[in-house]
């Protein structure tokens, strides 16, 4: 019987005493979380009252039956414990957030109300700037027509308005609160100033793109006009071509360096006589209305040779502008040293250059922004600095400002005097280039230039008289009696071919 009840008090103090360990082993985890938990100037003592259960919970044990309802207040006292621990911690966490959220509600300091006020001008500055780059924007977006940017700037448009009418609504209701209330958002002068700068610069930008656009729209018309002048140019040449067959370059539209003839070279040289005619008709004309005397100019440009008439100072100035044009024209760059490059020319380079700039408009060749012809336009300085001497512009025009242009460079004058004598040099460059894309590996193929000196006896076979056919000239009509006065146009051999040169003859029997 005794032994039937000393086992079942043996088999309660076993439980009570695993309870102790476990009662034991989760108040030092308390302890050491309330440790963990404490502020670092904390110290023990701080810590010892969070817990109910102190060191001489460890004395109780072993314990008798009789210390049960004890371990039952020490298991108690440890949940307490664990509560106040939590509890500690949680209200710890939650002033520290407390303080923090009080120190974050600070008022801001008050901003001076002149520094609000610069702040809320600069900020209405930035507001009217972005209003005109958005309206920049939906401008852009209409040509061409753009649904999608017209929709976006159109809605950056009323954003930036109804901006404006809130900080316009809240000025009217407190100025100083709107003003402190601009500076106070963070709407600083200097960051509005920026804020307008970019807006400003977006601004410059699409009226840049505009404007380009404008430029290449202009530009096309451009082209497309240029290109409608050129067919009615073409056509016109065409149809001069029909009326008067041999006399124009259009014949020569279509020409290939392989079907060269001296047919070709014949229509490109009367192309040239005809505008030297025409420019040296142009200087008689600009004397007789300076009042020159043009026998004694004539005379002084072929000095003892007589004339038949007073009219024929006509042919003496032809003469003298065909002989200043024509001078070096047997050499390949005119004996000009910035016309080196062209010793090295073949004839092939010669023709693609005819071909080129017959084709060119003056507006072309003239331009000196455009490198391709810069050798011209050099040829074109130094013929009209040897033809045109400052004596005769100055008696012509008053001063000496067409000499002056042409002399500085780079441009050129853009007189009708000008433009008469360029033309005149380009005919005379095109018959340049075609005459040395002939081929001149053998004699007979080639090309040559000549002329007859004064006092020469008159022949048929080379020369003709531009005042033969004359009534008052029968009497001259012995060969023997026939001598030439000066040379008006030189002659040329192309190939096998003789163009005659143009001379003028002197008094018959009457040598000069």
């Amino acid at each position: 019987m005794e032994a039937q009840v000393a086992a079942p008090h043996h088999h309660h103090l076993h439980h009570n005493q695993k309870a102790a360990n476990l009662a034991r082993n989760f108040t030092k985890l308390l302890r050491r979380k309330c440790a963990d938990a404490a502020p670092p100037g904390a110290g023990a003592t701080e810590a010892a009252p969070a817990s109910v259960a102190g060191e001489d919970y460890e004395e109780t044990l072993p314990m008798e039956p009789s210390t049960v309802p004890s371990l039952s207040k020490l298991k108690l006292s440890g949940n307490l414990a664990a509560a106040y621990s939590l509890d500690a911690f949680f209200r710890n966490a939650a002033e520290k957030k407390a303080a923090a959220a009080a120190a974050g509600a600070r008022p801001p300091p008050e901003v001076p109300l002149d520094a609000a006020a610069d702040a809320l001008l600069a900020n209405l500055f930035a507001g009217v700037s972005a209003v005109k780059a958005a309206y920049a924007q939906l401008q852009l977006a209409q040509f061409p027509y753009d649904a999608e940017a017209i929709q976006a700037a159109d809605a950056a448009v009323v954003a930036e308005l109804t901006r404006l009418s809130d900080t316009k609504r809240r000025y009217l209701r407190d100025p100083a609160a709107a003003a402190r209330g601009a500076a106070a958002a963070g709407h600083t002068p200097l960051a509005a100033h920026a804020e307008e700068q970019r807006h400003l610069l977006k601004t410059y930008q699409i009226t840049a793109r505009k404007l380009e656009a404008d430029l290449r729209a202009k530009e096309a018309e451009a082209d497309r006009l240029r290109s409608s002048l050129t067919a009615e140019l073409r056509a016109e040449r065409t149809l001069e071509a029909r009326l008067h067959p041999g006399r124009t370059l259009a014949s020569l539209d279509e020409l290939h360096v392989s079907g060269l003839n001296p047919t070709h070279f014949l229509t490109a040289l009367r192309h040239t006589v005809k505008s030297i005619r025409s420019f040296s008709k142009s200087m008689l004309n600009s004397m007789q209305s300076a009042g020159w005397d043009l026998a004694a100019a004539a005379a002084a440009v072929h000095p003892g040779v007589p004339l038949r008439r007073a009219g024929d100072a006509k042919f003496v100035f032809e003469s003298y502008v065909a002989m200043k044009m024509f001078a070096n024209f047997h050499r390949r760059d005119f004996n000009f040293s910035f016309l080196d490059e062209r010793e090295f020319y073949d004839r092939r380079r010669f023709f693609d250059e005819f071909t080129e700039l017959k084709a060119a408009p003056a507006s072309a060749f003239l331009d000196v922004r455009n490198p391709r012809w810069g050798g011209f336009g050099k040829f074109l300085r130094a013929k009209y600095l040897s033809l045109v001497h400052a004596r005769m512009e100055t008696a012509f025009f008053g001063r000496l400002e067409q000499r002056g242009i042409v002399s500085a460079g780079p441009g050129f004058p853009e007189s009708s005097w000008f433009a008469d004598f360029a033309e005149m040099a380009r005919r005379v460059w095109l018959l340049h280039c075609l005459f040395f894309a002939f081929d001149g590996g053998a004699e007979q193929d080639g090309a040559s230039i000549f002329q007859v000196r004064t006092g020469a006896r008159f022949s048929e076979v080379y020369m003709e008289s531009v005042n033969d056919s004359r009534a008052d000239d029968a009497v001259a009509a012995a060969a023997e009696d026939r001598v030439v006065g000066f040379t008006v146009v030189p002659g040329f051999r192309v190939g096998r071919t003789l163009i005659q040169c143009r001379v003028y003859l002197s008094r018959p029997g009457r040598r000069p």
